[in-house]
């Protein structure tokens, strides 16, 4: 395929992922949901926190209470990618029948996922930084509680959203090579992830109070050092390590990369590309 024509099949992934994305609605109405529902999800565990604390009568710990804000506002592009990654295979199966189609081309089931990643990672961007803003002026000049939190450091800010999309990129592709072979996860598989990643991603909290064995957990996922040293650049003091949450991203972009296409290999020996139905 020469460069015009990769480009050419990029751009309309990217625009079918949008379109799909936005569920064809208006413009703005999709822009307004795509900060409501990442507020929704960057707030609750930093109100369940404050909850808990005022509950209890103890006090509460800014430095905490901005660990876990971070963590969960910069959690939105996994769960970007996870989300669309998880159902793209059942939607362009089995829902409106194209993907055998989309194989057959000259652009292939690649170029196609990568064009719809574009889409997602430009969408979740997005959705991050303006949920991101939002949820900090309702808990620090809304509601009233400081948090610790300034860019200290651009470059380390920008490298760590490198490393964060680098690894949506893995699950985005990780995901649908699973379905490509099974139809009975597609609903839960993405949630299964997700849930994961909550627990052992240094999401809310570092993945070493669960237990001092799993501290190996945090070189290994994507999450871990690309969230530390996002902190670390808006002015939280936390261990990080930029070449780990790099090489942690990177294996999971090609290891992801690598077990799609023998996905698709197997699925297409097996007719599954075309299947439906409950199998």
């Amino acid at each position: 395929m020469d460069v015009r024509k990769l480009v050419r099949a990029l751009w309309s992934s990217a625009w079918v992922g949008w379109e799909v994305e936005s569920n064809w609605t208006e413009p703005t109405i999709f822009i307004g949901l795509q900060i409501i529902r990442p507020l929704a999800s960057t707030l609750l565990f930093p109100l369940l926190y404050l909850v808990g604390m005022n509950f209890t009568g103890k006090p509460v710990d800014p430095n905490y209470l901005a660990y876990i804000f971070v963590g969960t506002a910069f959690f939105t592009p996994y769960i970007f990618a996870a989300e669309t990654g998880g159902t793209i295979v059942s939607q362009d199966r089995e829902r409106y029948g194209v993907m055998k189609s989309i194989y057959i081309t000259t652009s292939s089931l690649s170029i196609y996922f990568l064009g719809r990643f574009i889409a997602v990672a430009g969408i979740s961007l997005f959705s991050t930084l303006s949920s991101f803003a939002a949820a900090y002026a309702l808990l620090v000049w809304g509601i009233g509680y400081s948090m610790p939190l300034r860019l200290e450091n651009l470059g380390e800010f920008l490298l760590a959203l490198g490393a964060m999309y680098i690894g949506s990129f893995g699950l985005f592709y990780m995901l649908p090579s699973i379905n490509l072979l099974t139809n009975k996860l597609q609903w839960s598989l993405t949630y299964y992830f997700l849930g994961l990643l909550y627990l052992l991603g240094d999401i809310i909290f570092p993945v070493q109070r669960l237990s001092p064995l799993a501290e190996p957990l945090s070189y290994i996922l994507p999450t871990n050092q690309a969230l530390n040293t996002l902190r670390n650049a808006l002015g939280l003091p936390t261990a990080h390590n930029m070449a780990a949450a790099y090489l942690a991203s990177i294996l999971w972009a090609a290891l992801g990369y690598y077990v799609f296409k023998r996905a698709v290999g197997r699925a297409r020996a097996k007719g599954l590309l075309d299947k439906i139905g409950w199998w």
